[in-house]
């Protein structure tokens, strides 16, 4: 890459890369030339051995943390599953019980709920108190104390109570200053500590996946600091503010944009960018129909958690429906079932009919999902109340799409899915993960590719006002990772827009391609061309095999049942033959062993699919592209959910040194390394701090390209920092927060960087 090979030289080692695409001739560049004599930024260095300290005797502390849980969670499991559901099912029947399950799952929420806040609280304020801004060094006490603290945390049912004045509550109850109508969207990241330090105006707006980093990790240290937001101001999607900011009453930072520690947005005004700088006046909130209606925050919460509720119930009537028709024509009562599962007897006909239901059970959903998608009505487009029951409707379409898509997202049936919820999508369409979709207000052209994590015309939720929007992409369109792409845009044909872009339809001309925040043209991109045979029109065979990898995503529940099976025979022969006192302790192992099993399954997984991962180009329709995807979503349904409670651990690292990842001693992990897409592709040298979302790979022209990405001893990078294939952090570099490293681009050693693209 022309820009590494000219910081080789300390008199061009100021090139980045938006530099060389902004400046056409060697005389634009040159102008572009700091002052003789201005000094390059200098990463800070800091005393090294603090790392080696404790990091023994915390590893053992979050072990035992770890296993306590996995004890007291273990036996609640085996009593739910012994006594309280055989009790159930004796009682009122094998039908009733059916027929009774979500209402039951739905008690069981409103109990567990306060009791997993309450348990959360009490923690926070045993180990913790009241947080203050402070720098400590990881593995030393402190990070010891807010790791529990976060691993309590992560027991509350978060995910039910996103969108809801609940939320709110809980936050309240751990510290945090909320005003009144706040929003708060999906994927808002509350709960790494700092709550203290936290404080929130009235009307403010978090958007989808905005990061408010109260608590970082940065240069081994964990680091805490306020977050003020002021009334009315808004994070607009995926934005992030980091430690001692403040966003002034009305002020605005835009998507994708990053303000850096210290910064502060005055009133009024929007700031875009990484870092954030001026960028004219707030957006004005949509004025709202004259016979607009609201509700109070907490009728509109109780509303929100009905419709969720309501949803569920009807999404559990074809499984619900599967098991009952099974029980009547086998005749089966509770004393049958619950008499093969203490004793599993030559007839396996119960388990061949359970299987069967379960295999059927996620395909059957999906349709349900679909389905309730156009029960659910037309939204139509304009601006509504967020505190209206009509969002309430907006939020539950959303949230069906996002949960179709973790079943189906990057396969064939995707976009058939997409369809018959109400989305127009062209022939020949590859979509990946989007985010916040209302599929009636969407129109995808022929021949267009989504990568992953696409913000696809999502609501716009400003000051209390959601503005709701069609949006129009042409054919051929390519979205790279983590696009925004802005309600009411209209894209031409033939554009490309690489990972963590925002698009702009006053901006984007046909046969284009553009990158970066703020986002600048790339007139010659580097093209791979392969026979269309291998990325628009397979064969016969190749549609084949890739139709066999994504039916076989609905045969993962499989192996789960038959391990929650094999976990109740074993403790169901346990209980006849241990005595008591060994009893207590079998049950906690053999839960660890079927936790275990899982991760080790995807282990053996990743070793039988792909082996060990060389750098290259895999067309789409090849049989490779087929098992690599396929390793990664059996990896989120089987190992991620354990995994990430061994986040900020060391024993974490094992896994992934297993599934081929090249880690050093004493590195520091970030969030979200509880799956990784290409482990063989990622070098952590010794200390270095990492909370990157990591692309070692990209999709453009429908070819997968992979390579290596290196990070050096003693570097940082950033919160959501987005290193791409073949990049190469220097020692002791460090990448500033939500940074794009561009492919082949190599940092050097020492300095500081940070933007997109990085400078």
């Amino acid at each position: 890459m022309l820009v590494t090979l000219l910081r080789a030289d300390d008199a061009t080692a100021w090139v980045t890369v938006r530099d060389i695409y902004e400046s056409r001739t060697v005389e634009e560049l040159a102008k572009r030339a700091p002052i003789p004599g201005e000094e390059h930024p200098v990463a800070l260095t800091r005393e090294k051995n603090r790392l080696k300290a404790q990091l023994f005797l915390v590893t053992v502390a979050q072990a035992v943390w770890l296993l306590g849980v996995l004890s007291v969670g273990s036996w609640v499991a085996y009593l739910i599953a012994f006594d309280l559901v055989p009790r159930i099912t004796r009682k009122i029947g094998l039908v009733s019980s059916l027929l009774l399950a979500p209402m039951l799952g739905l008690t069981a929420f409103l109990v567990y709920t306060p009791l997993s806040l309450g348990f959360a609280v009490m923690v926070k304020r045993l180990l913790i108190g009241c947080y203050r801004p402070l720098r400590a060094p990881v593995w030393g006490t402190f990070f010891l104390r807010n790791w529990i603290v976060q691993r309590a945390v992560h027991l509350v049912p978060w995910s039910s109570l996103e969108g809801t004045i609940f939320q709110h509550a809980a936050l309240r109850a751990l510290g945090a200053r909320i005003g009144q109508r706040v929003h708060i969207h999906r994927g808002v990241n509350l709960v790494q500590g700092g709550w203290d330090l936290l404080d929130i105006g009235d009307d403010a707006t978090l958007s989808q996946d905005a990061e408010v980093r109260l608590v970082e990790l940065d240069d081994g240290d964990i680091v805490v600091g306020p977050v003020s937001l002021g009334e009315g101001s808004t994070l607009d999607i995926r934005a992030a503010v980091g430690r001692h900011t403040v966003l002034e009453t009305g002020a605005y930072l835009t998507a994708l944009s990053s303000l850096p520690q210290g910064g502060r947005i005055p009133r009024g005004e929007a700031w875009d960018g990484i870092p954030a700088l001026p960028a004219g006046l707030a957006p004005v909130a949509s004025p709202l129909p004259g016979n607009s209606r609201t509700l109070s925050p907490a009728w509109h919460g109780a509303a929100m958690l009905l419709g969720r509720a309501g949803t569920i119930m009807l999404l559990a009537l074809p499984l619900e429906s599967l098991a009952i028709f099974a029980c009547l024509i086998q005749g089966s009562a509770a004393e049958d079932l619950w008499g093969w599962m203490f004793s599993p007897t030559p007839d396996w006909t119960p388990g061949i009919v359970g299987l069967s239901i379960v295999v059927l059970g996620v395909p059957l959903t999906l349709v349900m999902e679909a389905v309730l998608m156009r029960l659910l009505g037309r939204v139509p487009e304009g601006s509504i109340s967020r505190w209206s029951l009509a969002y309430v409707r907006v939020w539950l379409k959303t949230n069906l799409v996002e949960s179709a898509g973790r079943w189906l997202s990057g396969s064939l049936f995707w976009p058939i899915w997409l369809r018959a919820a109400g989305m127009k999508v062209g022939e020949g369409c590859e979509i990946s993960t989007i985010i916040d979709v209302i599929p009636e207000h969407i129109e995808i052209g022929a021949e267009t590719f989504f990568a992953d994590g696409i913000y696809l015309g999502g609501p716009r939720v400003h000051q209390g006002v959601v503005t709701l929007s069609k949006t129009c992409l042409g054919r051929n369109t390519f979205l790279g990772n983590h696009v925004v792409i802005p309600a009411g845009q209209r894209l031409p044909d033939d554009i490309l827009l690489g990972v963590c872009t925002v698009a702009s339809d006053t901006t984007l001309r046909a046969g284009t391609s553009w990158f970066g925040l703020p986002p600048f043209e790339l007139p010659r991109r580097e093209v791979v061309e392969l026979d269309r045979s291998l990325t628009h029109e397979p064969s016969r065979i190749r549609y084949a095999n890739r139709v066999f990898w994504e039916l076989l995503r609905f045969a993962l529940p499989i192996t789960p049942v038959l391990v929650f099976v094999e976990w109740f025979r074993l403790l169901a022969s346990a209980e006849r033959a241990a005595m008591p006192m060994f009893h207590s302790l079998i049950v906690p192992l053999v839960s660890f062993g079927a936790v275990s099993f899982l991760c080790l399954f995807v282990l053996a997984l990743k070793w039988a699919l792909l082996g060990r991962v060389r750098p290259g180009q895999h067309a789409l329709w090849s049989c490779w592209c087929s098992r690599w995807d396929f390793l990664y979503v059996a990896w989120g349904q089987y190992a991620a959910p354990a995994l990430s409670s061994l986040d900020g651990t060391l024993l974490l690292s094992w896994y992934l040194r297993a599934m081929g990842m090249k880690l050093g001693a004493r590195v520091v992990l970030g969030s979200g390394f509880a799956q990784v897409v290409d482990p063989d592709m990622i070098h952590i040298e010794d200390g270095a701090t990492v909370n990157a979302m990591y692309q070692a790979h990209t999709f453009e022209d429908r070819v997968l390209k992979i390579d290596h990405v290196h990070v050096r001893r003693w570097a940082t990078l950033g919160a959501s920092t987005v290193p791409l294939y073949g990049s190469d952090v220097g020692e002791g570099t460090h990448v500033a927060a939500h940074s794009v490293i561009m492919k082949r681009e190599r940092l050097l050693p020492g300095r500081r960087y940070e933007g997109a693209p990085t400078r």
